[in-house]
């Protein structure tokens, strides 16, 4: 390519850059552009979550066919549960449970949140004691499960990094959302 051709071939990518983004500039008050996104309108459209029935405690249930959820996973008694998968950014650790059968579970853990100060790799964690519980059974094949977590201070004093003595997580929500992971799949 000739010395002037690059500079015509330059002056002219110049040129042409400067004409669309003056015309997109131009059209924006002709054409609305959306400031934000909703994503739980658009979650719901893509993925409408089923119906979640519960089942009452009942003697039927025993500890060798009681489960939960823990990362997606099903297990029987865990001794960690977290809503945070990627980081364990905040856990309850070190789970003793003193019931486990007839559609419920309690016990005691450890509840640790990761402050992310300054930032999540150089975050202090931040621990207290905890009494857990585990319910709201829901049977799946053969199996029943319990789909919510909940945890209170033992102190009575707020959880770290929260202005709450207690909290709650639904640790069956992706299973439901996902019906891959159903065994009668």
């Amino acid at each position: 390519m000739t010395f002037r051709r690059r500079i015509f071939f330059t002056i002219t990518l110049f040129l042409t850059f400067w004409v669309v983004t003056l015309t997109f500039s131009a059209l924006q008050e002709y054409v609305p552009i959306a400031t934000h996104f909703d994503y739980e309108l658009a979650e719901s459209d893509f993925l409408p979550e089923p119906q979640q029935t519960f089942l009452p405690v009942t003697d039927a249930v025993t500890s060798k066919n009681m489960w939960t959820y823990e990362c997606e996973m099903k297990v029987a008694r865990p001794t960690t549960m977290t809503n945070t998968c990627a980081d364990f950014g905040l856990v309850v650790h070190s789970i003793k449970w003193t019931q486990w059968n007839k559609g419920s579970a309690i016990g005691t853990g450890i509840y640790s949140v990761n402050d992310c100060k300054p930032d999540c790799a150089d975050g202090k964690r931040h621990e207290t004691p905890v009494n857990v519980e585990l319910a709201d059974l829901t049977k799946d094949d053969g199996k029943y499960f319990l789909n919510t977590f909940s945890f209170t201070s033992s102190t009575g004093e707020n959880l770290p990094e929260t202005s709450s003595p207690d909290g709650s997580w639904d640790i069956s929500e992706f299973y439901r959302m996902v019906p891959e992971m159903h065994d009668d799949k």
